[in-house]
């Protein structure tokens, strides 16, 4: 009988969660014991990851308003995002960003790192699609907008209006699908570089890194890692 082959870190254990479990019945995923099906928004969805408890109503609303706040992007950062070129990789831009971030917003001034996880959550739209229309559309478009959802605000910023509702609930529920997969490639990379005693913006930046893979592959194949 043949021996299986084993590599890399199969059959090693590499760490316990309790964030998230993938198919913990055979099917199905699960964030902090809550399936998915029960779960409404992205926000509520974050807020989950973060705090561990599901929001109330007004935990929830709170939340978004400070999302909301955290949607600004600084002078400096733009002119970066302005001299990024128009053909480079989407996830090269949104690692650019973090790292940037991470320079003019460094861990220490920022206080905690939530409020670094709920900036980076509420600022990757603004910052991936201020350098979009910019390098696409010679337009320097403004961030902030009264959307509570970040589902809405996103579409808003690409398009230039009001997504339909089937639009916003499709990219919420994508949202909430990626949110988290126990040990994924990205996961992992984060949590060594994590393990570093590296700040927060560099564990978030190897992830996008290691969540963009080769340069040449597929959207259908970027899906599946």
């Amino acid at each position: 009988m043949t021996e299986k082959k084993r590599g890399g870190l199969a059959g090693v254990m590499a760490g316990e969660t309790a964030i998230s479990t993938v198919g913990k019945t055979g099917v199905g995923l699960t964030y902090r014991g809550y399936q998915i099906e029960d779960l409404a928004s992205s926000e509520e969805v974050a807020y989950l990851m973060l705090y561990g408890t599901l929001p109330n109503p007004s935990e929830l609303a709170s939340y978004q308003r400070q999302l909301m706040a955290f949607r600004v992007l600084p002078d400096p950062l733009k002119r970066i995002l302005e001299h990024l070129p128009g053909q480079a990789h989407p996830m090269s831009v949104l690692g650019a960003g973090c790292f940037a971030l991470s320079a003019i917003e460094p861990e220490e001034a920022m206080h905690n790192q939530d409020a670094i996880a709920n900036r980076l959550l509420a600022c990757f739209p603004a910052l991936l699609l201020y350098w979009y229309h910019f390098q696409h559309h010679g337009r320097r478009i403004e961030t902030t907008t009264d959307d509570e959802n970040t589902a809405t605000y996103f579409l808003r910023l690409l398009h230039g209006k009001e997504p339909s509702e089937w639009q916003r609930q499709a990219l919420n529920v994508s949202l909430i699908l990626y949110t988290e997969h126990e040990f994924n490639a990205c996961t992992f990379t984060a949590r060594i570089a994590a393990s570093t005693q590296a700040d927060l913006y560099s564990a978030v930046a190897a992830a996008i890194g290691t969540l963009k893979g080769p340069q040449d592959r597929s959207p259908d194949q970027s899906r599946r890692s």
